[in-house]
């Protein structure tokens, strides 16, 4: 075959400067374009041959970078060699430079971005994309021969005074296929547990940046929080190993839903008189209460009345004691309240001795408005009469019904503990946070020492509430406002949309105190109950619904107590198995 005889020179378009051949159309030693089509008939002009133009495109390109690029401080990110994961290609663990480098970029038409900013799941965010340019030579002029922007890298642009991270970079090939510069994506500074980073850069980023958890944390915790809450949501609640309340053994569970048009208020409730001691349910949890600190009660109960427990008596005679009981006269007493009887019971029905004893509390109530209750405080026989005390706010109510009530007949005694909804007691016994509902219609709160203990502030009910039925109750103790609050809440008999009616609600005159709870319980009584929420900050009117419905609190950070009446399961925890 015959020799040919074009041009046999290799090309390389990666070392471009091998093409540098005078042709019959560029001439390299004069830097021009000879006269005329030139010596070659077969073509007026060869594109593999721009050595020049090639060299003066780089040329231009290093000085438009340094004469149009603004002003960064780049902290490269260096991989380290013994991260390298052969699985997914890539190393996993990267140290940044202690020194930055003073280094210029094109933004593209010159578009800084806009100062907004976004916020999503992801957290905070400068207007993305966000593509800076770098000449490729010039970059290895300033970070070193070899080198490239890379992921992770640290970049702050001083003018915006904003600081990013490379998220992608790709080296661009432009005029005549050249490698010639490196395209970069930057993104928003976001730590990275897998960048390693000096206490020096870390010092200088936190004084000079305001990161997420700064703006957003405290949000963002409660949030998590609210959601979360270990008080509501423990595994270990209802067990032998519940870290915020202890039970009696004896009282026990019942696995029933209470759901009200649809929604599901509780899955199970408590059987208060299940059981054996007074204190049925003891919570770990002390509290402090402010001057101006408030707080607020919520609970579901049904009143209920067993007939093996709450027997009825017929009354034969009231009348007001004039004088101080003598003690000596008195077959039992209580030592500290029998000063404070006021009226004397007379039985009209055969009793024995140990059916009712010292401070049992009783229902006296006639057909009609007149109910109200007692609290025995001292027995005398022969003939055989209890002796009671009566609370001054009961005693008003009663006498503005009617003047004559105590001589009125047809009244029965009841033996009936209150339902007790909670109870704080401080160190000394006294019960100087506790809510009560007496006779199914008396609803007495006892807060510091102003009405304490059997000086309880009492409001009555406009009815009584029904035995076997749901009524939903929120009490605000508002010390910052100077106020109690009542309200009383059951299901809407036919509104499917409210789901509740409001069937009480008053507001009291509350003296501000500053007390301490040592422990919280509930004591026993004939009622079923759950849904017991303790708040520390009041709850008002329009969200009490809401909460009632909640079968679990929306705002679990303001929880100090959450007990929603979980099943009780007294087996023993096993740790591991073997």
């Amino acid at each position: 075959m015959a020799d040919c005889q074009e041009n046999n020179e290799s090309l390389s378009g990666a070392i471009p400067t091998q093409n540098a051949v005078n042709t019959t159309l560029i001439n390299n030693d004069t830097k021009g374009i000879t006269s005329g089509v030139g010596a070659v008939t077969s073509a007026v002009f060869d594109v593999n041959k721009m050595t020049i133009a090639l060299q003066d495109y780089n040329a231009i390109n290093i000085v438009i970078n340094e004469m149009l690029g603004y002003e960064f401080k780049w902290f490269r990110a260096v991989p380290q060699q013994r991260s390298k994961d052969v699985i997914f290609q890539e190393y996993t663990l990267s140290n940044v430079e202690q020194c930055p480098i003073d280094i210029k970029a094109v933004i593209p038409a010159g578009a800084i971005p806009d100062s907004k900013y976004t916020y999503d799941l992801m957290g905070l965010e400068y207007e993305v994309p966000f593509e800076i340019h770098i000449d490729k030579k010039y970059w290895e002029s300033k970070a070193g021969f070899g080198t490239a922007p890379q992921k992770k890298d640290i970049v702050y642009f001083p003018m915006a005074n904003k600081l990013y991270q490379v998220e992608s970079s790709y080296l661009f090939r432009g005029f005549m296929e050249q490698e010639t510069v490196w395209k970069i994506n930057l993104r928003n500074y976001q730590p990275e547990a897998s960048r390693r980073e000096k206490d020096a850069l870390r010092e200088t980023i936190d004084i000079y940046s305001v990161s997420t958890e700064e703006i957003f944390g405290t949000a963002i915790d409660n949030d998590i929080k609210k959601l979360v809450d270990d008080t509501q949501f423990s595994p270990f609640n209802g067990t032998t190993q519940d870290k915020y309340k202890s039970f009696d053994v004896s009282l026990n569970t019942i696995s029933e839903a209470i759901n009200i048009y649809g929604t599901m208020v509780a899955q199970s409730f408590y059987n208060m008189i299940s059981s054996l001691w007074y204190s049925a349910i003891t919570y770990t949890v002390s509290d402090i209460i402010s001057l101006v600190g408030d707080r607020s009660i919520i609970a579901w109960i049904m009143p209920r009345t067993i007939s093996t427990i709450n027997k009825e008596f017929n009354v034969a005679s009231i009348t007001a004691i004039a004088s101080t009981l003598d003690p000596s006269t008195m077959y039992q007493y209580d030592a500290s309240l029998y000063s404070q009887a006021n009226y004397t019971v007379t039985l009209g029905s055969s009793i024995l001795l140990s059916q009712i004893h010292i401070d049992d509390n009783v229902v006296i109530s006639r057909p009609g408005a007149l109910n109200f209750y007692a609290k025995i405080v001292a027995i005398s026989i022969n003939p055989l009469q209890y002796h009671c005390m009566i609370n001054a706010f009961v005693l008003e109510d009663l006498t503005a019904i009617t003047t004559n009530w105590d001589t009125q007949k047809g009244y029965k005694l009841m033996l009936k503990e209150p339902i007790s909804i909670l109870d704080g007691v401080n160190d000394f016994g006294e019960h100087v946070l506790s809510v009560n509902v007496y006779a199914n219609q008396y609803i007495a709160i006892s807060y510091g020492h102003t009405y304490a203990d059997y000086d309880a502030y009492v409001v009555k009910m406009d009815e009584k509430l029904n035995d076997n039925e749901w009524y939903g109750f929120v009490i605000n103790i508002g010390n910052s406002w100077k106020q109690y609050n009542v309200n009383v809440w059951k299901k809407h008999e036919t509104d499917k949309n409210a789901k509740l009616q409001n069937v009480f609600y008053e507001t009291l005159v509350l003296y501000p105190e500053e007390i301490a709870v040592d422990h919280y319980s509930i004591n026993r009584s004939p009622s079923y109950l759950t849904n017991l929420r303790l708040f520390n900050e009041t709850i008002e009117y329009e969200k009490q619904s809401n909460e009632l419905l909640s079968y679990f609190s929306k705002d679990g950070d303001k929880l100090i107590i959450g007990d929603n009446g979980d099943q009780i399961m007294t087996m023993p925890f096993i740790v591991r198995q073997r």
